[in-house]
């Protein structure tokens, strides 16, 4: 059940924080997960202690008023909170004792009219004008946060930085979308028109469509080699921007691109582009694709390394899965036996609560993009 809360974590993360008004069920997803009476992601100013941004979870809107207008600087948890590095976590005996809490107008006076007590947060952001805090509030019959509770909080704060950095570059959070964002990526991007027509390419994309293995790129649109591909894409950009009468049918988004040239297959994504506004110079789109080549895995199979604890092989083992190889071609391609591959993904499942393949592909894909953009 834990694993499937947490699978259930990111799916909200990585898809609330990419949508403008996505954050109050980001949160939601969280606090079931860690076990929450509310929680709060707070943009808060480190001269004045005050929250420029604030999103809450679970906080009635009468407490979150009172909060923000007399109590937020008042908050014993924003000092600490403030001098943490980003991704650190803090807890309440950080802050102070039951002792000095009885005595404190934030514990004493404030939180029992919310009917909380007992905090957990995590710093996502940290610089010298501002600080990002996600912070679950505990009632006081569920006691302090325990190992569990951390560990869990711990394992998705970078989940959350990463996030939250798609969030701020890419402009959900205002609600308008900057192009140039999506330059930084090494995967290919384009965004399209309803009738397939280009409105932006990267770089990565033009240097795929120079290369001519997989697919070229006119005035017209996007055509790939492959006729099979090519209907595949057709669908699903008729699924995702809603084209005639396909609009809802239950066709796949995300297909594999063999190439002509015997290498691993490219992986292509069509998402319908977030409700935000594009820059004025450029006309509507409707979709972003993506197109990741498995061959441009190695920076994140280290990172992988770093934010689950896989050991090189197992990552190595991940992005291969996600890219589109079976454990039996990854075996003769690495020369070594199936059942060591599958020794592997066992572990690589208990390190990061993934299930099996299908899932590992999609979390690897998911992820990946914010994991470049670091």
């Amino acid at each position: 059940m834990t694993s499937e809360l947490y699978a259930q974590a990111l799916d909200a993360i990585y898809q609330g924080f990419a949508d403008p008004d996505g954050i109050t069920d980001t949160l939601g997803s969280i606090r079931t997960l860690i076990g929450a009476e509310g929680a709060t992601l707070e943009v808060i100013d480190t001269t004045t202690s005050r929250p420029l941004v604030f999103h809450s979870s679970g906080v009635a809107s009468a407490e979150g008023d009172d909060y923000l207008a007399h109590f937020a600087p008042r908050n014993p948890r924003l000092a600490v909170a403030a001098r943490q590095r980003r991704g650190e976590l803090c807890w309440d005996y950080q802050v102070m004792d039951e002792r000095a809490m009885s005595r404190d107008p934030f514990y004493a006076e404030f939180l029992p009219r919310a009917g909380l007590r007992y905090f957990v947060s995590a710093v996502i952001e940290h610089t010298p004008r501002q600080f990002v805090a996600l912070t679950l509030q505990r009632a006081r019959r569920q006691g302090h946060v325990g190992s569990a509770e951390i560990a869990q909080l711990r394992r998705l704060t970078p989940h959350l930085q990463r996030a939250y950095d798609w969030r701020r570059r890419f402009g959900a959070a205002s609600g308008e979308f900057d192009t140039r964002a999506l330059d930084l990526l090494t995967d290919g991007v384009a965004l399209l028109g309803a009738k397939g027509q280009v409105v932006y390419l990267n770089p990565s994309l033009q240097a795929m469509s120079a290369e001519g293995g997989l697919l070229r790129i006119d005035q017209r649109g996007i055509h790939f080699r492959s006729g099979d591909v090519s209907r595949r894409f057709a669908r699903a950009l008729g699924a995702v921007a809603g084209i005639g009468n396909l609009a809802g049918e239950e066709t796949a988004i995300d297909f594999l691109a063999p190439r002509t040239d015997g290498l691993p297959p490219c992986t292509i994504s069509l998402r319908a582009l977030p409700r935000v506004r594009l820059r004025s110079d450029l006309p509507d789109a409707a979709a972003i694709m993506l197109v990741r080549d498995p061959l441009t895995d190695r920076a994140a199979a280290r990172l992988l390394q770093e934010l689950h604890g896989l050991t090189r092989a197992e990552a190595q083992l991940a992005c291969a899965l996600s890219g589109g190889m079976t454990a039996v071609e990854y075996a003769a391609h690495r020369g070594v036996k199936v059942t060591t591959v599958y020794t592997h993904l066992k572990r690589t499942r208990e390190k990061t609560g993934w299930r099996g393949v299908a899932e590992l592909t999609r979390r690897v894909q998911e992820i990946s993009i914010g994991l470049r953009m670091n």
